[in-house]
């Protein structure tokens, strides 16, 4: 018998061209589906044995610890679902809203992420960042979600204007009075200057902003920004 005998390499399961997003691949390993784009893995099927202890499933923690009584969370970003299947999980009954701006990648997210499961979960296909300026044109209220979290990527590309303080004041514009802001960002060693910035600039717009280091295939893969506002 071979050592890698009990070796299982990756299986692509499938793959297309996004205008948005560029090549995004499925793959297939064991008992954990992994979303690509761009070389980045940007999102795992939620009953991976691994979904709980990477990004998503820390986001969950941050949750549980700072808003336990979420029941309505607004979402930038979609990706193949991960973070929305498991705050569905653990909070039963939670009202989900997420915007995407790429129709590609919600159609990967349906046919091989098992999207449609997610209850009381609200899908707009849009810009984030020009739904959080004009959400009224959306159906969206003022200060209406108790959470928001941003996670809004193209591969390892953050968008510039979601850096910005007009961005985060819109943020606060939808979020309830001391309300929860999460901000996912890759943390990588060639991205950790420019987003020690954007930490240091958080703290101008929410209060008791945290910071959270987390490791995947480095040890500081992502890092998760979080305050009040």
């Amino acid at each position: 018998m071979s050592v890698f005998d009990n070796v299982h390499l990756p299986k692509v399961l499938y793959e297309t061209q996004s205008q948005f997003n560029g090549k995004i691949t499925v793959l297939q390993s064991g008992k954990t589906r992994k979303l690509i784009v761009d070389g980045v893995n940007q999102s795992l099927n939620w009953d991976s044995p691994v979904a709980k202890t990477k990004v998503w499933g820390r986001v969950v923690d941050v949750l549980k610890e700072n808003q336990p009584a979420a029941k309505k969370v607004l979402i930038l970003g979609l990706g193949g679902g991960t973070m929305q299947h498991l705050i569905a999980k653990a909070f039963p009954g939670v009202e989900l809203v997420s915007i995407e701006l790429d129709p590609v990648m919600i159609d990967v997210a349906k046919k091989h992420f098992n999207l449609a499961d997610i209850p009381n979960h609200k899908i707009i296909n849009d810009d984030a960042c020009r739904v959080i300026v004009e959400p009224q044109a959306h159906s969206l209220k003022e200060h209406y979600f108790d959470t928001i979290i941003v996670d809004i990527y193209c591969g390892e590309k953050f968008p510039e204007l979601g850096k910005s303080g007009n961005f985060i004041t819109a943020l606060k514009n939808l979020v309830l009075p001391e309300g929860l802001i999460i901000f996912n960002r890759i943390y990588l060693e060639h991205h950790q200057d420019d987003v020690n910035i954007f930490i240091d600039s958080v703290g101008n717009f929410l209060a008791d902003v945290h910071s959270l280091v987390i490791a995947g295939v480095t040890n500081s893969d992502n890092v998760l920004i979080y305050g009040r506002a």
